[in-house]
């Protein structure tokens, strides 16, 4: 077994940061692009054992532009394919899911979560059957 190696995706409550709807004093310095903040997505963490694959700690809406901002989350030798393995879900609020859309292009995945997330992502009208095929639901879920 290798390194465990976790990369923090994003930090910021829903909305991200700036908040698109925000002007306060902070918000503002960030839109100025003042060096003193710095703009960040919505919580997001990728873990690996260091065998290549990686298990992410939720979907958040900005899940897309997580990606292409972390290497080791490309694409990496098949012409479709992610060494994304897996999802955990914490719960199953929008800033928690709405990310897996982004991962519906015939890349398989397990999603982790418990029973209540689990009918929570496939009443979700979003989440198409077409969709949801390419997530491996836990038998087991998480506790």
């Amino acid at each position: 077994m290798g390194r465990l190696t976790a990369i923090v995706l994003g930090s910021a409550a829903g909305g991200a940061f700036p908040q698109w709807n925000c002007r306060c004093p902070v918000c503002a310095l960030a839109w100025a692009g003042d060096r003193r903040v710095r703009v960040r997505t919505q919580a997001g963490l990728a873990v690996s054992a260091g065998d290549g694959r990686w298990t992410l700690i939720n979907a958040s809406p900005d899940l897309g532009q997580q990606i292409r901002a972390t290497p080791a989350l490309h694409p990496q030798t098949e012409l479709r394919g992610s060494p994304i393995d897996a999802v955990v879900l914490t719960g199953a609020e929008i800033d928690q899911i709405a990310g897996l859309l982004s991962l519906r292009e015939s890349t398989p995945f397990t999603l982790y979560a418990t029973p209540a997330s689990h009918a929570a992502v496939a009443a979700n009208a979003m989440a198409t059957p077409q969709k949801r095929r390419f997530m491996i639901y836990s038998p087991h879920g998480v506790v």
